[in-house]
């Protein structure tokens, strides 16, 4: 089991128009709507593999009972709190005439007061009963205050939990240094943490090894249709290249990387050999409509053709 905290659930909307371009009308020629956000995407994926995992989400009143209704029909599992607002959603549009090209449009999600991301923190700790692990997925929505996700990380390592990061933005100010047990996140992110980009997998490893010296036990930085590149914590070094599919859906495939990830580590795997599972959930998350989404089947076919990354 995982604890998940979810700061910034969405409804995730998908919507496949070929021709797709600016300022005319489109009738979609398939629409899919799931329970989504990262923290959810991640739990779907996470149950695809084999595991189960509990969603801590603040989540708007308004369109509350559709969004965990979509939740309840994947069979996933969560314990939410409800606040003020609408639950944000998130729109990709599909274009199979021009490579599957996408656009994507994500709204923020409505203000979270601090009294109710107390209450979320306090919900969260209640599930540390059933877990070793929690996972922090996506970013955080206005009105949590910067230094909301530290006093979360403190509370879980204090509980002896270990601590995933997949998130971004000014709540990791002051988190690192807290030594979370694993941070993960993309080339693009992490450029921006060390303040230079990141364009190869080598350089990637340089900026694993700085975010280390700030406090990261272990890091994992994606490389998009490259692969994946970490250090341990013990300072060795890994990587692996994505097998070359027939990519049409990208959205939810970090989400998948992880939940992949999770399941090697819960199955008793080191990190390298665990990456090298996200690394093929991430994969087989292109080949199916929606975040997190992939057959069981095809995730085990790409397994076999992840190759190790020349760093």
């Amino acid at each position: 089991m995982v604890v998940v905290v979810a700061p910034n659930p969405s409804l995730d909307k998908t919507v496949i128009i070929p021709d797709f371009a600016l300022g005319q009308i489109f009738r979609p020629s398939e629409v899919l709507t799931l329970a989504g956000g990262k923290g959810f995407n991640f739990a779907r994926a996470l149950k695809t593999l084999g595991h189960l995992s509990v969603v801590v989400a603040p989540l708007g009143r308004q369109q509350g009972q559709f969004f965990l209704e979509l939740a309840r029909q994947e069979a996933l599992q969560w314990d939410v709190q409800y606040i003020e607002g609408e639950v944000r959603t998130c729109l990709t549009v599909i274009d199979p005439a021009h490579q599957n090209r996408s656009t994507e449009i994500y709204e923020k999600g409505p203000v979270l007061q601090v009294a109710d991301w107390e209450k979320q923190v306090e919900l969260t700790a209640s599930h540390f009963g059933e877990t070793s692990y929690l996972a922090v997925c996506g970013s955080f929505p206005p009105g949590i205050p910067q230094a909301g996700l530290a006093g979360l990380v403190r509370r879980a390592k204090g509980a002896g939990k270990k601590v995933l990061l997949d998130t971004f933005g000014p709540q990791l100010d002051g988190v690192l240094e807290l030594s979370p047990d694993l941070l993960k996140i993309n080339q693009f992110e992490a450029g921006s943490l060390v303040g230079r980009p990141l364009e190869t997998a080598a350089e990637a490893l340089e900026a694993a090894q700085e975010l280390q010296q700030r406090g990261a036990q272990a890091v994992v930085i994606t490389l998009g249709k490259v692969g994946a590149v970490g250090r341990t914590a013990g300072g060795e070094t890994f990587g692996w290249s994505s097998p070359k599919v027939e990519a049409a859906f990208s959205t939810g495939s970090g989400d998948s990387l992880l939940a992949g990830l999770v399941s090697g580590l819960l199955e008793g795997q080191g990190l390298a050999e665990a990456v090298r599972r996200g690394v093929a959930a991430g994969a087989a998350n292109t080949l199916e409509m929606g975040a997190g989404r992939f057959e069981r089947g095809a995730y085990a076919n790409l397994l076999e053709a992840i190759l190790p990354l020349s760093l």
